[in-house]
């Protein structure tokens, strides 16, 4: 909570990013390369139209993405500001720098909460939340915990990150993730629950081409659980947490959702740029300047003065852009389903939760609109539709400070 140590630790580890900024850019320059033969090998016209085939986009085009980008710069982006500019002012400071933000993305939320003492009480309490939500999606997760289907512990040697895979044959997922007592756990946990839930519901499914459900609508299972077990993460339901505590929860979680999607604009936008130029785009150095204007467009409420350097190689940062090029737009896209699946439950729990489900349940027989549709949501990329998410997370988040 101290800024000056804060600083000190920030810029310590801007440095050391910033030791393996000509390395990383040697590598892009391979990287270019291979991907600008791709497309020419498969008779297309660059690799923005290889990878749509590829990601299996067929209900969408990168027009529509487009669209969500401009959608997200005039409805987000002024809501992501006024976050912004409400943090600076609970800091007393002059203007917010990269410091004061996690992941230079997400305001530090402070007092840090600690929910949990012990691997095993982070996978007992998950029960009862989960019942809360739906009896049935309550049992699923006993079926986890008694058949040992959850890996939770961090330990040398782990891998980071967290997911769940799935074992068709005995029709069983399996949650990975590495826990180690802070907030961020027990969210991560609900998330990759929601993808194990869905693995569930798919069970019937004859064919393992069925399964195969595209991220679009994969998070939505897990970014909708996470928002349908908010309410229930206090000690009262048999959650992690004080109420006072579960409120400054769910009002993080809310704002984190909005300052989000300027950030997935960045990404998505970057990515339609270099693969359109990917001749420009093999020079680092014109790289920096496209992300450094995509980020003051979409992020303007952070200061970043005196960095310059660390802000323009922001794409370093953002593995997806090296490693899984286009994967980006799915978390927009998936978090604006998930959003209107949890409107929905502030109206009509069971209702929400019974058509959450059905749409789960379809697995890939049918295509996205359809599969949100079934889920109570829109597929959407238009200004209206977010605007109307947007809208209703800030008058959640006034109501809950209010509380």
């Amino acid at each position: 909570s101290d800024r000056v140590p804060r600083e000190k630790a920030w810029r310590a580890a801007a440095d050391r990013q910033l030791a393996s900024r000509s390395a990383i850019n040697e590598l892009w320059v391979k990287l270019m390369k291979v991907r600008g033969q791709i497309p020419q090998a498969n008779g297309l016209p660059n690799f923005l139209e290889y990878k749509w085939r590829e990601l299996l986009r067929f209900d969408y085009s990168p027009a529509d993405s487009e669209t969500f980008q401009r959608a997200i710069e005039n409805v987000a982006v002024p809501a992501a500001t006024r976050l912004y500019h409400k943090m600076r002012d609970r800091l007393a400071a002059k203007t917010l720098r990269p410091w004061d933000l996690d992941l230079d993305l997400y305001p530090i939320s402070f007092p840090p909460l600690k929910p949990y003492a012990s691997i095993e009480e982070l996978l007992d309490k998950p029960s009862a939340i989960f019942h809360h939500v739906d009896p049935q999606l309550g049992d699923y997760y006993d079926i986890l915990r008694r058949e040992k289907l959850i890996d939770p512990s961090n330990y040398k040697g782990k891998a980071p990150g967290a997911y769940c895979t799935e074992y068709t044959v005995q029709k069983r997922p399996f949650v990975f993730l590495n826990s180690v007592g802070v907030r961020d756990d027990v969210r991560t946990l609900l998330h990759e629950c929601g993808h194990a839930f869905h693995v569930f519901e798919t069970n019937h499914l004859p064919y393992i081409h069925q399964l195969q459900v595209t991220m679009e609508f994969a998070e939505v299972a897990s970014m909708g659980m996470e928002l349908l077990a908010g309410p229930y993460l206090s000690k009262q339901n048999g959650g992690f947490y004080s109420e006072a505590e579960a409120t400054h929860d769910r009002i993080d979680h809310l704002e984190r959702i909005i300052l989000f999607w300027p950030y997935m604009a960045v990404v998505d936008a970057f990515q339609h740029w270099v693969y359109t130029h990917i001749d420009e785009a093999a020079d680092a150095r014109n790289c920096d300047q496209k992300w450094a204007e995509l980020w003051r467009r979409f992020i303007p409420g952070v200061d970043w003065s005196g960095l310059e350097d660390s802000m323009i190689t922001g794409w370093h940062r953002k593995q997806h852009i090296h490693r899984a090029p286009f994967y980006y737009v799915e978390y927009g896209l998936a978090q604006l389903g998930a959003v209107q699946v949890w409107r929905n439950a502030l109206q009509d729990q069971a209702g929400a939760v019974k058509n959450y489900r059905h749409a789960l349940s379809l697995g890939a027989t049918v295509a996205l609109p359809e599969l949100y549709k079934a889920a109570g949501a829109k597929f959407a990329f238009d200004a209206q539709t977010l605007g109307e998410a947007v809208d209703l997370i800030e008058s959640q988040i006034t109501h809950l400070e209010k509380n």
